[in-house]
């Protein structure tokens, strides 16, 4: 990776980023502070939405502004991919290769889409290998598609984030606005906790619970 492709993969990344920000964290104060006692239904119904949007956003609009995607050049790999996909009914619709050499040497393979609708994502410097050799990465690929693990990484998931907004309702109103006195945080007149405020200090007492939960999703996913 050069030092000019370093800078504007920073920038990018800290513009997209920005817009999200802009777009997503006002809809949840909102729901937060209008949902009541069971706001954490609502957020959570409005991340998974998001989730779900994301979904087809992010390969159609915001991975081809760091990566060049290319109908895969290789015809006869292409139909051995075919035919590998065909044998086991998995649904490709589209085939390509991106230039994830500009930045690393390290080979992948994924895949992505709804439904009927599949599609596989070589990295060029996987190209390298045999064909047989990239055969067996796909295989691999395709034994997660064949064992449902995106959707039960995603449930997982859900319900993980469901535990964090629950979590985070309990932890405002039996300790927020101690917590905010602890802490140093000016006392609100309604006797309320500013939902900025909740959501820092909660995020940094969750963190420790967080991270053994990712680990036990990621031997899960193992």
């Amino acid at each position: 990776m050069t030092v000019k492709l370093f800078i504007t993969d920073l920038v990018k990344s800290e513009l997209i980023s920005m817009v999200f920000v802009f777009l997503l964290v006002p809809p949840v104060i909102y729901l937060i502070r209008w949902g009541g006692e069971y706001f954490y239904v609502y957020v959570w119904a409005f991340c998974q939405v998001v989730v779900v949007v994301m979904m087809f956003v992010y390969p159609a609009l915001i991975q081809p502004l760091f990566n060049k995607y290319e109908p895969l050049h290789d015809l006869q790999l292409r139909e051995k991919i075919e035919a590998l996909a065909d044998s086991h009914k998995f649904p490709l619709t589209k085939l390509f290769q991106v230039d994830g050499s500009k930045r690393s040497s390290h080979s992948n393979a994924y895949f992505f889409g709804f439904w009927k609708s599949k599609r596989i994502v070589l990295f060029d410097t996987l190209l390298n290998l045999t064909h047989e050799e990239i055969l067996s990465v796909l295989a691999h690929e395709l034994g997660h598609w064949y064992h449902n693990h995106l959707v039960k990484s995603m449930a997982a998931s859900s319900a993980h984030l469901f535990i964090i907004m629950y979590a985070y309702g309990v932890f405002v109103q039996r300790y927020g606005v101690q917590l905010m006195s602890d802490f140093g945080f000016p006392t609100v007149p309604d006797g309320s906790v500013p939902v900025m405020v909740a959501l820092m200090l909660f995020g940094r007492l969750w963190q420790p619970i967080d991270q053994a939960i990712s680990v036990l999703m990621t031997v899960q996913t193992r």
